[in-house]
């Protein structure tokens, strides 16, 4: 009797390990994949030679079981698996690659300048003092977005200090202390004052965290001596009780629905419980299905299915309708405000006119009384007892008062589809600096900082390849086909054995190609010190074959050791995806 039962342990085990595979069994959790063109192959191994045992449709997504190469092996049904080739999927991981950055920093410098976008090009938005703590959103190795209670935008990661990594450990810990405490909060409440300030501690000499506008809704934990202690941006502070209407009442305002719809294009789209990639599966949607959306968080939307039921989409599968329209800026009255200089030399114009007369200059720092507006300029009165008008989007004005802004570049960006291919990648290393520089590592760095420009500018940025992996140069063309690109950018570093030769070159193949390469040559050359090679015929595949307006740039020689040193700073790759972006602005103005 015991052999027999020995034997059908045995044998339960071995077909519980086929229906469960190994590493799920044990827990193991390595994201999963969702598909991105229009059909994708699964194959019995890892590799082309192997049947086809499946066909997946875009915007699927099926666990990752393991990897092997240039291949992933996914889980498709109870007890069966299959291969996919990594570069006609995105990897998403639930602990891997989590762009979004959480803490809070402080502001080192004396004004710090708060921009719409990760660059100097972008428009200033208001400007930050020295000590003042932000939140964390989202940051690149030069540039970091941050927000307050009163502004949200991008700030030089030079004048930002971070907590090291065991007080961001610490914060995490507190944080989840904090959230179980949540849990036992039984009142809200409501501000009834503008800019009330949120405190550290309960007392008026603690340090200010943020302010809070009236009506604003918020968890009060607990009274003690007449502070109430509030939840403030995941975390604890105190508010004056004089300020505050306290209620039992925990149901919070409701949001208004948008009425604007939007239309499904792709086929099955997953429809999840919540705004992540990770979430679980609720349903699925199919093509040309019109939804309400509801609200947008990220790259997710959030649509009204059947019913009360509703689930959240990936954005880009949605085609928006019925958008409701921007309504109209009311008038401001700005007048008994202070506004503040933020560039050396402003100029002050004796009307709200770019070609009137300058009466008075001012410097970053230098504060003034608003007396009017008229248009975009606002107008005051200086020392002397004259008028004088400042153009209101280069200066920051106190208060709850709309920062005014010029539409910059940034418009001819919003909502061109712009894919970018950073060369190389995986077991293809392309070039090997003097220095010992890779040239895969160097073009997915300057990749990545250029698509957060251009995202920040409204553009739709498609990467070729994400992180360290191999992406045959036919997938990289059928990436700009799919997306029906506007404009496709393969990025590379140069070689050569003569180590003197240095510069930048762009390449082009078709004549419907050469208007972008040359755009994007000038604007380099205005920009970079190094020499200018300006725009040429290029006999290369991603953009021989590519049917999209497209163009390859050489950024600079590897090969040349003075050059390899400057290429990999941090002022020549902020420099270089701004000469970039400017190009494509100039493009498609």
């Amino acid at each position: 009797m015991k052999k027999k039962s020995g034997l059908f342990g045995l044998i339960l085990l071995l077909i519980m390990a086929a229906i469960f595979p190994v590493n799920h069994a044990f827990g193991k959790d390595e994201g999963e994949i969702i598909v991105k063109t229009k059909v994708v192959n699964v194959r019995e191994g890892a590799g082309l030679s192997f049947p086809i045992v499946k066909k997946l449709a875009k915007g699927e997504s099926y666990p990752i079981l393991k990897e092997d190469g240039d291949w992933i092996e996914i889980q498709i049904a109870a007890g069966k698996t299959g291969w996919v080739a990594n570069w006609l999927v995105e990897k998403k991981s639930d602990t891997k690659q989590v762009k979004n950055e959480s803490g809070q920093g402080v502001i080192t410098g004396s004004s710090v300048r708060v921009r719409t976008g990760p660059g100097t090009t972008f428009q200033t938005v208001g400007s930050l003092t020295k000590g003042t703590a932000v939140d964390i959103i989202d940051k690149n190795e030069n540039w970091i977005e941050i927000k307050t209670t009163e502004i949200r935008g991008w700030v030089s990661s030079d004048y930002l200090n971070l907590p090291p990594a065991s007080e961001k450990n610490a914060v995490k810990k507190d944080s989840s202390k904090k959230k179980e405490d949540a849990n036992q909060a039984v009142k809200t409440g409501v501000t009834l004052v503008d800019r009330l300030n949120v405190r550290s501690e309960p007392s008026k000499s603690s340090a200010s965290l943020g302010k809070l506008n009236k009506n604003t809704s918020v968890t009060v934990y607990r009274i003690e001596n007449e502070w109430a202690e509030i939840d403030f941006q995941g975390a604890h502070g105190w508010v004056a009780e004089t300020y505050i209407q306290v209620s039992d009442d925990k149901n919070l305002p409701k949001v208004n629905k948008s009425d604007a719809t939007a239309r499904v294009t792709a086929s099955g789209l997953h429809v999840r419980k919540d705004a992540s990639l990770n979430s679980k599966v609720i349903g699925s949607v199919n093509k040309d299905e019109t939804y309400s959306v509801l609200q947008t968080k990220g790259k997710m939307t959030q649509i009204q299915l059947s019913g009360s039921k509703k689930g959240w989409v990936v954005s880009w599968y949605l085609e928006k309708e019925n958008v409701e329209q921007t309504p109209k800026k009311k008038k401001m009255d700005v007048k008994g405000h202070e506004i503040t200089i933020i560039h050396d030399g402003t100029i002050f114009r004796s009307e709200p006119d770019g070609n009137s007369e300058i009466v008075e200059q001012a410097n970053a720092g230098e504060t003034f009384q608003a007396i009017g507006m008229d248009g975009d300029w606002y107008s005051i009165k200086l020392k002397s007892g004259k008028t004088a008008y400042v153009a209101g989007w280069i200066v920051t004005i106190e208060g709850n008062t709309e920062q005014i802004q010029r539409p910059g570049v940034e418009k001819y960006l919003a909502d061109k589809t712009i894919v970018i291919d950073p060369g190389h990648g995986g077991r293809d290393s392309g070039t090997v600096g003097v220095g010992g520089t890779l040239e895969k590592n160097l073009t997915i760095r300057t990749a990545e900082l250029l698509r957060d420009k251009l995202q920040a500018a409204g553009a739709k940025v498609i990467l070729t390849r994400s992180g360290n992996t191999y992406v045959p140069l036919p997938s990289r063309v059928g990436t700009s086909h799919i997306h029906n690109a506007d404009a496709f950018i393969s990025l590379h570093y140069d070689s050569t054995k003569d180590q003197i030769t240095s510069g930048i070159t762009t390449y082009y193949y078709h004549g419907y190609q050469q208007g972008l390469a040359s755009t994007l040559a000038n604007s380099l050359g205005s920009t970079m010190q190094v020499p200018n090679r300006g725009s040429r015929y290029g006999n290369f595949h991603v953009i021989r074959e590519n049917k999209r307006v497209a163009t390859l740039i050489e950024l600079g020689y590897l090969s040349n050791p003075v050059e390899e040193l400057t290429l990999t700073t941090n002022e020549y790759q902020e420099k270089i995806t701004s000469a970039i972006y400017n190009g494509l602005a100039r493009y498609f103005k």
